[in-house]
């Protein structure tokens, strides 16, 4: 079906892409295009001239920020400056686009671009946080940026893109971190893990458009434009997964669960006592019983080993419907690389090479979904 497109160009050098876009929009969809001064420096000159690119008021009459506003039935900004960021999340209005945008009264669709510092600057993940309340971001993406950098603040792609106002998306829970375990008040049994596959997992899923619900570890950062929830213990984690996994229909259970269960004491152990005996209990299979209990969800289980081993045994009994395993013995916790081995009930589907996680996570995605 035909819609009203109003595509809101920016100054960042990733604006050449809008031009790909365009050119895919146009095939079915009515598209206006309005730029700030700072976007039409990025568009070519070739472009321009054969298309009508609206960057001040003098080019139009009347009030075309209310007539477009109310003229589009979806306003996409592609790309978004951390700039253009900061003035929307603020309520500017001093130029077209802006003006426009806020007297839209829909969600937009906004895909963030820019080096990776300032992407994580806390001013912007403020921005993306407060913005993603309402708004609709799509990406950033982990990939090569300018002057011959990669990170985090890559333009999705405009394929990507047209994915994100074409499909809807399914929602996905991605859990992330360490759990806690209380020995006494002061004390805990954990583990190393620093959350990042898990959040890296996340953020690739938000660039492609799903919709992420990211429960992590207390201990470890959100993620702006995801609906986060944290956890501390295992049964704390149970608690949320029961609760979100009946929305969703995919779950990464990447997050690191305590295998042994403390006795709790209430009151401090003390030292001057002399040594102690810990008590351990075997800990639930948390992913077992999720699955258990929500047959249709697709889960994706982790599994950090000493070894190589393809523990289908271990899939197979916990029911999931891959298991993506990795030596830590070749990248420790916390590590920014990983190389990874994914199964399915029968086959290897993936061997990985040892990279980025960031990279890693793309992998996981494409051979799960």
């Amino acid at each position: 079906m035909s819609k009203n497109i109003l595509l809101g160009v920016t100054g960042s050098i990733a604006a050449s892409k809008t031009e790909i876009l365009y050119k895919k929009l146009i095939e079915k969809h009515n598209v206006k295009i309005f730029s700030t001064s700072e976007g039409l420096k990025y568009l070519s000159k070739e472009f321009i001239n054969e298309v009508e690119v609206f960057s001040s008021w003098e080019q139009l009459e009347g009030s075309p920020h209310i007539d477009y506003a109310r003229w589009a039935d979806l306003i996409v900004i592609y790309p978004a400056t951390a700039n253009f960021l900061a003035k929307l999340n603020s309520g500017i209005a001093d130029d077209l686009l802006l003006s426009t945008v806020l007297m839209h009264k829909k969600p937009i669709y906004i895909a963030p671009a820019m080096h990776e510092e300032m992407f994580e600057h806390r001013n912007t993940q403020k921005n993306v946080s407060e913005l993603s309340n309402y708004h609709i971001l799509c990406g950033p993406r982990f990939g090569k940026l300018d002057i011959g950098d990669v990170g985090t603040g890559r333009l999705i792609e405009p394929e990507e893109l047209l994915k994100c106002l074409t499909k809807s998306k399914e929602t996905i829970v991605v859990t992330s971190g360490p759990t806690y375990e209380l020995i006494d008040p002061v004390r805990v049994i954990t583990n190393l893990s620093s959350g990042k596959q898990g959040r890296a997992i996340a953020f690739e899923l938000l660039a492609r458009g799903y919709n992420v619900i990211y429960l992590h570890s207390d201990k470890i950062a959100g993620i702006p434009h995801a609906y986060n929830k944290t956890f501390s213990s295992s049964n704390s984690l149970k608690i949320l997964l029961e609760e979100h996994c009946k929305k969703a229909q995919y779950l990464y259970m990447v997050a690191a669960v305590s295998d042994f269960i403390p006795n709790f004491n209430s009151s401090k152990l003390d030292r001057s006592l002399g040594g102690i005996t810990l008590n351990l209990s075997p800990n639930e299979d948390i992913i077992k019983n999720i699955k258990a209990k929500f047959n249709e969800l697709k889960v994706v289980g982790f599994s950090a080993q000493m070894n190589d081993d393809l523990n289908y045994k271990k899939l197979n009994n916990k029911n999931c419907d891959f298991l993506v395993i990795n030596n830590i013995s070749d990248n420790y916790f916390g590590s920014d690389k990983n190389k990874v081995t994914i199964i399915d009930k029968d086959n290897v589907i993936l061997k990985s090479d040892n990279l980025n996680k960031n990279i890693i996570a793309s992998h996981i995605i494409d051979e799960t979904i």
